[in-house]
């Protein structure tokens, strides 16, 4: 497995190496891990981050930690296979998705108010197990699925983000935000990752 990481050089500007992309939004990363980078063709795994810091720097930095600690840690332990960064669930274990072996990160938040209830929430309900179904609908590989779950609220605004294979399914959207995670008046968002490896 060969993980190609972002690097910062000296001026906080991505090295042109980096397979990162950045969009419009200064503060939104796209990071994917090439499992051999010697063969491209193969699967990879996925995702996008977001920081919140009004410095470009400082955003990017939040961004790479949430995703450092929500999704890489899922693909060093598929090699690893140790528990030590990430949890493991048998496919008929509680917190566990039918018909895979997940792989599941941590679960990182940030709010205006302090508030872990929403982090508390995924940790508690392992939303993945109940979303199984639909989240199995998107699934587009035979053998290795990565699913990263957000719930971001406050007020009147809410964005529940499911994303199978860095992108967005709408089906697995609107069953998460169906569901009974805790509501606020101040914003606050969590997320997580889940790699499903399979079948299991």
């Amino acid at each position: 497995m060969s993980l190609v990481l972002p690097s910062w050089g000296p001026t906080g500007t991505l090295s042109d190496h980096d397979r990162v992309s950045l969009s419009d939004d200064y503060r939104h990363l796209d990071l994917e891990i090439l499992l051999n980078v010697d063969r491209p063709e193969l699967p990879t795994v996925a995702d996008c981050s977001l920081g919140l810091a009004s410095d470009p720097v400082d955003a990017a930095r939040q961004a790479i930690r949430a995703w450092i600690e929500t999704c890489l840690v899922t693909v060093i332990e598929v090699v690893e296979q140790r528990g030590r960064l990430a949890d493991h669930f048998r496919s008929a274990d509680e917190g566990g998705f039918a018909g895979w072996h997940a792989i599941v990160g941590s679960v990182t938040r940030w709010s205006l108010d302090g508030s872990p209830s929403k982090q508390e929430w995924f940790a508690e309900a392992m939303p993945w197990s109940t979303l199984a179904p639909v989240i199995a609908t998107g699934l587009d590989r035979p053998h290795l699925n990565g699913v990263r779950m957000l719930v971001g609220q406050g007020g009147d605004y809410t964005e529940c983000e499911v994303r199978i294979n860095g992108r967005r399914h709408e089906p697995s959207e609107a069953a998460l935000a169906a569901l009974n995670w805790p509501r606020s008046e101040r914003f606050g968002l969590a997320r997580t990752f889940v790699l499903l490896v399979g079948p299991d």
